[in-house]
């Protein structure tokens, strides 16, 4: 017979993972070892969530690597929503009259514009750069007319040239947007643009509201610039050992060295051994 552990312990706990480069490794696979430390956290009374900046239907995907998803923070923390039930926490979309500013401005500096809808990714036109993200993304975005999504659910808008010409622009994004929106370089080639109130912080915060979690219950780890505010608030967080600098420096460890595809695994191996908690075996 198999105990709830969840809803053995007190106070109740909330671990939340990024999905690229954390809990997949290079190749978007979840080692076995990172897969035996998601048993871990939940053995150890964490309810476990996934907050990634990819789409909700792309991340649900992994549902069955993961050993079952509950909450899932998605599109950078734009939409929280249940893997099972559906049902919907939180959601924050760009308005009409922004997106349509965020799209003429991209136009004007001829950078190619991928488009995160509550229906899908779309774009107006390829370009190398969007064959790139569906590269990377596996998955490739959908031809529309961008304007016609604009006045509903339009999440995050991701602006794509190459590396030299996105360093060059981004001071000028930040004149531009900076002030207005939460600006986030995901790859060299990418910046995104979303709501103020859509970061993985945000995300955190609802999940732990609807789970009566404090949050010095709630751990998190991740790599990048995206993940950053959630390291910063979290009550206990882990930086991967490859990651960008800046979620180094935002989280409360760093996880040791070794391969990128396991570095999950020793993440929360560290996290259990600092915090005292010790995984308890089911029965």
């Amino acid at each position: 017979m198999q105990t709830d552990l969840n809803a053995t312990r007190e106070p109740r706990r909330l671990a939340l993972i990024d999905l690229d480069d954390t809990l997949l490794g290079p190749g978007k696979q979840i080692s076995s070892a990172n897969r035996k430390a998601i048993d871990h956290l939940r053995m150890a009374g964490f309810e476990v969530a996934i907050a990634s900046g990819r789409l909700h239907q792309n991340i649900v995907r992994f549902d069955e690597p993961i050993g079952g998803m509950g909450w899932v923070v998605s599109s950078q923390g734009a939409v929280v929503r249940h893997a099972r039930t559906n049902e919907l926490l939180y959601e924050v979309a760009l308005l009409e009259k922004e997106a349509l500013e965020i799209y003429a401005a991209a136009r004007s500096a001829q950078l190619s514009i991928i488009v995160y809808h509550r229906d899908g990714v779309f774009i107006e036109q390829e370009s190398e750069w969007t064959r790139l993200y569906g590269e990377r993304a596996g998955w490739m975005p959908e031809l529309v007319d961008l304007s016609k999504l604009a006045a509903s659910g339009v999440q995050k808008v991701l602006l794509a040239q190459s590396k030299a010409a996105m360093a060059s622009m981004r001071s000028g994004l930040e004149i531009s947007f900076g002030k207005r929106f939460y600006l986030v370089e995901t790859d060299s080639e990418i910046t995104e643009v979303l709501s103020l109130r859509a970061n993985k912080m945000f995300g955190a915060e609802a999940v732990a509201r609807k789970l009566a979690v404090d949050r010095c219950n709630v751990v998190a780890f991740g790599d990048g610039y995206n993940d950053v505010e959630l390291l910063s608030w979290s009550g206990f967080s882990v930086a991967m050992a490859h990651g960008r600098p800046e979620a180094q420096k935002a989280a409360t460890r760093i996880s040791p060295p070794g391969p990128p595809e396991t570095a999950f695994a020793r993440a929360v191996a560290l996290m259990l051994r600092e915090t005292g908690d010790r995984p308890v075996a089911q029965r």
